[in-house]
């Protein structure tokens, strides 16, 4: 019969350097020895372990409080809450990350459940709006009807926070029956989809249907409330019904020819579309910067062969002034026209004396009219190749932290500013004051403009990986320190966010994303 052998204790301690057979060995040790050899190195392992956490406490992400000071914020881990991934709703997740870190989001969400008496039936109505708030504010927010409790979605957290965006998913379904939120979409859609539900549920509650003159002041919820005091209607419905998003482009048309305005449009907008700049090859250009699509967008275009009504008035008037038969009356009766566009001056010839030419030159030019409060704007990534199919243009587009838009919003001539609001008000779409093109909300030329009414602050960036129509969405965020008990350099920190990974990161690395959705926030 062969004899186990026992090891010694220094046997051991000698095999625990090499750490392989540690566990084997000690398992022959009969009863007595194994509590004392588990005494000896528990205490040595503790020793050992105390020596190198005081070696190494100046790189840990604790400290014990006798032994290092406390941690400055700036060495300290933060996070921002993460959102499940519900199938493929990473497009939905980034645009709430983005409404998240827009200041003046919530707020608005809250004015419109706090502007009213709403009862709870009332509130009910609004099931998207209520959702929004649940997920997004910080701290409890009570109504007389309605109590919804912090996520936190907008706070820096010093722990990991994963949340659920299903009740917003539910609550936006009801209003997007042909967009499936479990399937890849695209993200720019989802924020218009989001929006507009949005704005249908707010004009839904606050201008019921079947209501009437005669009883408008009789629920709380129509124009009227006795809250508002002596507010304007008109204003009061503009103040709940034009969000945070909602902008105006003018398109003006010009006359090269007889340098005539002919023509004054406006349109709103959630999300600004910009295309990049690109070159021969129809690559993006290198060093492409978002000041480059901006002035792209903005840039005068030229129309040939344009009909001017003004331009065929006064080639007629030369036509019939070098004539040796004058015919004074129609002379007198074409140069007396105001109304070029819808006159009967064109009757008082046959078409066969017509030999003068209609066409002139025109040009066409965007401008911001009136900008929002929050600015979306959208990279059009997205083109066709030669074999019909849609790809995505590959390719960094430089931003800058701060947006300056005053050159390219409203710096049109005076003229245009009082032909447009004069078209406007003809039309009887009510006070100029009012209107969408303002003192208040468009930048005007003068001495009246100043920098800072028209610098923005970028807020988050989403980017996309993977080829057109499939692929993630990710978003870096911007989040404002006031959560934290202490204050931090900057007063915000930025962060990646993936569903539900989330880590902190540099300005540089957000710089340097390859964006798809920027979001820009007045200051």
């Amino acid at each position: 019969m062969k004899h186990r052998k026992i090891p010694t204790v220094n046997q051991l301690i000698g095999k625990l350097k090499s750490g392989y057979e540690f566990l084997s060995q000690i398992q022959r040790l009969p009863p007595s020895r194994y509590n004392f050899v588990a005494t000896i190195l528990g205490v040595g392992v503790g020793v050992a372990g105390l020596f190198m956490a005081l070696q190494n406490c100046k790189n840990s992400h604790f400290g014990i409080p006798w032994v290092s000071q406390r941690k400055d914020s700036s060495e300290r881990i933060f996070y921002v809450g993460g959102l499940q991934n519900l199938g493929n709703n990473c497009f939905l997740n980034v645009i709430l990350q983005a409404l998240a870190s827009c200041s003046s989001f919530l707020p608005f969400l809250q004015n419109v459940l706090e502007t009213d008496e709403l009862n709870e039936e009332e509130v009910e109505r609004m099931p998207l709006i209520v959702a929004l708030c649940s997920l997004l504010e910080a701290d409890s927010h009570p109504t007389k009807t309605l109590t919804v409790y912090s996520a936190e979605l907008c706070i820096i957290h010093d722990e990991r926070t994963v949340l659920n965006p299903r009740r917003v998913m539910c609550a936006l379904s009801l209003y997007t029956n042909n967009f499936n939120l479990t399937r890849q979409q695209d993200a720019s859609e989802a924020f218009i989809h989001l929006l507009s539900s949005l704005k249908n549920e707010s004009s839904h509650n606050y201008v019921p249907h079947g209501s009437s003159l005669a009883n408008i002041t009789s629920s709380s919820s129509r124009i009227y409330n006795r809250k508002a005091g002596d507010q304007h209607e008109f204003q009061r419905w503009r103040q709940i019904l034009f969000g945070p998003f909602d902008g105006t482009i003018g398109s003006i048309l010009t006359c090269r020819s007889c340098s005539s305005l002919l023509s004054v449009y406006f349109e709103s907008f959630h999300c600004l579309p910009l295309s990049p700049v690109l070159d021969r090859s129809e690559n993006i250009i290198d060093g492409c910067t978002l000041t480059d699509c901006l002035k792209h967008f903005t840039a005068v275009e030229h129309l040939e062969s344009y009909h001017c009504s003004r331009c065929w008035h006064i080639a007629v008037i030369k036509h019939l002034s070098l004539k040796s038969e004058k015919d004074e009356e129609k002379i007198n009766k074409l140069s007396s026209c105001v109304n070029h566009d819808s006159c009967s001056c064109r009757d008082l010839f046959h078409k066969e004396e017509i030999t003068w030419s209609g066409f002139s030159h025109a040009s066409k030019q965007l401008i911001i009219t009136c900008y929002p409060q929050i600015l979306c704007i959208y990279i059009q990534r997205a083109s066709m190749n030669i074999s019909g199919e849609f790809v995505k243009r590959q390719g960094h587009i430089s931003f800058p932290l701060f947006l300056d838009l005053l050159p390219f919003m409203a710096v049109a001539s005076t003229l245009v500013q009082e032909t447009s609001m004069e078209n406007m008000k003809n039309s009887g779409r009510g006070d100029s004051k009012n209107l969408p093109f303002n003192k208040e909300n468009a930048i005007e030329t003068g001495d009246a403009v100043t920098s800072k009414s028209s610098m923005y602050r970028l807020s988050s960036v989403v980017e996309h990986y993977g080829r057109y129509g499939g692929g993630h969405y990710a978003a870096y965020r911007r989040a404002m320190s006031d959560s934290l008990a202490e204050p931090i350099e900057g007063n915000c920190l930025w962060f990646y966010t993936s569903d539900r990974e989330v880590s902190q990161v540099s300005e540089e690395t957000v710089l340097a994303a390859e964006a798809t959705l920027l979001f820009y926030e007045r200051i």
